[in-house]
């Protein structure tokens, strides 16, 4: 377990005030595994609501107040589908602004869906570029804004279920290495996919 994987552990172990014994944090691969690890260790809470179908109705109706599409909205809708071709990123602001959280920053390829996904480097290496956030769906925008703003959408004392662990464990990820949240997915390598040492 290198530095980085270190400093991701005890940012969980200080925001959830648990401590991971040092076998178990040997043995976190994933993302998942990492939010496995924490789910188990903190007291729950359950309870019947359910926090992405709060947050999809409330992404619907100010996608709808603010007039951006016409069409019917569902969790599989594709982002770009929504929202205006033309100034994007002053709806994204519109948009961000209605609903009164983060979203997730746009990537140079939201805006030029024309450009390479890989920059070469002196002509050999190449640099994926980050993906674009209107090529996802409602879900994922979910998924991003909820783990963008879990300090207003979840109460880290009362932890209901291991999907508000997943959007938390994403973010300390996403703040402490500097990933796009975007681009944070469960089945993700630590050190392979993320790089993460």
């Amino acid at each position: 377990m290198g530095l980085d994987s270190v400093e991701l552990v005890m940012s969980a172990e200080k925001l959830f005030g648990i401590r991971i014994p040092d076998k178990e944090a040997k043995k976190i691969n994933t993302v998942q595994e990492f939010a496995d690890a924490v789910y188990h260790l903190i007291a729950k809470n359950p309870s019947e609501k359910c926090l992405k179908q709060i947050m999809f109705y409330k992404i619907r109706n100010t996608l709808t107040t603010l007039n951006f599409s016409n069409k019917n909205i569902t969790p599989d809708t594709v982002v770009r589908d929504v929202f205006p071709k033309e100034d994007l990123n002053t709806n994204w602001l519109i948009f961000q602004s209605e609903l009164g959280l983060n979203l997730p920053k746009l990537a140079k390829l939201d805006y030029n869906a024309k450009l390479n996904s890989r920059i070469k480097l002196f002509g050999i290496k190449t640099i994926k570029r980050t993906l674009p956030t209107t090529k996802g769906t409602i879900r994922q925008l979910i998924d991003w804004i909820i783990s963008l703003n879990f300090k207003k959408t979840i109460d880290i004392n009362r932890i209901t279920n291991k999907y508000e662990v997943e959007r938390i464990i994403a973010n300390i990820i996403h703040d402490n290495m500097g990933i796009p949240i975007t681009e944070i997915e469960l089945e993700h390598s630590i050190r392979n996919d993320l790089g993460i040492d």
